[in-house]
């Protein structure tokens, strides 16, 4: 994800895509905006899983029909990222939603890119904000703040074999920390079975029997 000086072309995001942020009628509470016949999935921050760039399998909420032209459509496939909150959370949407104002949805691409490749730059991009933010956090980003992110636009080919890499990685990386919670877990439980098996003995009225 890094690169040399004349390697690569860096641009700022406006310079590469086309991006709005998400709506949702206010108040929040109003109980009208939610659920109901043909509600649809409706996306906020707390939808978007820290890993592999998905949304939960459900979100939180679901917006109903009356409220949904008065938020943000957004088809699967598309690249969105938490601008409020937890900032710099990365999804490319696996099905149809509707998206909340914390997030921004890339809407087209002004250069060849691959989705992929875009998503860990963002990330990759957010990550390294957050390093320098006031009081170590960084708990919302404006629109032209965001606009100006430079990130570095290699040959696509090379983007694809960056991405393929990096997923290869994270896949790896992610089973290593589910897996060995498990692992650690059942060689304890055999630990346990085999000591108690080595340090236990008949009672004496046992033998006897």
């Amino acid at each position: 994800m890094t690169f040399e000086e004349g390697e690569v072309e860096w641009k700022a995001l406006d310079d590469v895509v086309t991006f709005r942020r998400g709506s949702f009628p206010q108040p929040y509470g109003n109980s009208s905006w939610y659920d109901g016949e043909d509600s649809m999935p409706f996306v906020q921050v707390a939808d978007v899983s820290d890993f592999g760039f998905t949304l939960n399998r459900v979100t939180k909420q679901r917006i109903s029909k009356l409220a949904q032209p008065k938020s943000v459509f957004v088809k699967a496939g598309t690249v969105i990222v938490s601008l409020q909150g937890t900032i710099g959370r990365v999804a490319i949407t696996q099905y149809d939603c509707y998206v909340d104002r914390t997030l921004a949805i890339f809407t087209g691409y002004k250069e060849d890119i691959n989705k992929k490749y875009f998503a860990y730059q963002l990330k990759h991009k957010f990550d390294k904000e957050k390093e320098f933010a006031r009081g170590s956090t960084l708990k919302t980003i404006t629109k032209e703040e965001f606009s100006k992110f430079q990130i570095p636009i290699p040959p696509l080919e090379e983007q694809v074999r960056i991405a393929t890499l990096l997923d290869k990685f994270d896949t790896l990386t992610h089973s290593i920390n589910e897996g060995l919670p498990c692992e650690i877990e059942l060689r304890q439980k055999q630990y346990e079975y085999y000591r108690d098996l080595l340090l236990s003995f008949p009672k004496p009225d046992e033998q006897a029997a």
